[in-house]
């Protein structure tokens, strides 16, 4: 009976941390609103909005005049090649996020209506405020 009292209480405490866990998220998620098509996504903590078909890819955040804080476009592709982002028509600066089939991260600063082109290998490319996935992901513009 002694030696199950340190699992039973291991167990407890387990099971309280994991309660714990959700309530914080749960309170997180309420303290952000998500507008104009984005929901609230619990592993990246802010409002995302995938795209995945060419259009919506095309178009990203063209003549958006801004974008709420803690939103975050999502280009999603089936593969990993190189991609090409660019500002044009875009009147807000933005972060640019390169992640590609590999988990490597790369991180650029998109300039209001560059007609630059910034490219990188990736699977995904994550548009968000200046700034916020710089801070989120602890990077530095490349």
């Amino acid at each position: 009976m002694l030696k199950t009292i340190p699992m039973l209480l291991k167990t407890l405490g387990i099971i309280f941390l994991n309660l714990s866990f959700n309530i914080v998220f749960a309170n997180e998620s309420d303290s952000i609103k998500c507008f104009d098509g984005f929901s609230f996504e619990n592993n990246s903590k802010s409002c995302v909005k995938f795209l995945t078909n060419e259009n919506e890819r095309k178009k990203g955040l063209m003549f958006q005049k801004s974008l709420e804080p803690n939103h975050e476009l999502h280009f999603l592709w089936n593969d990993s090649k190189y991609r090409c982002m660019w500002m044009k028509n875009t009147s807000i600066s933005i972060d640019i996020l390169f992640i590609d089939g590999k988990q490597n991260l790369i991180l650029e600063e998109g300039k209001p209506f560059s007609k630059k082109k910034i490219c990188h290998e990736a699977k995904i490319v994550v548009e968000a405020n200046k700034g916020e996935l710089a801070k989120k992901y602890a990077l530095l513009y490349e």
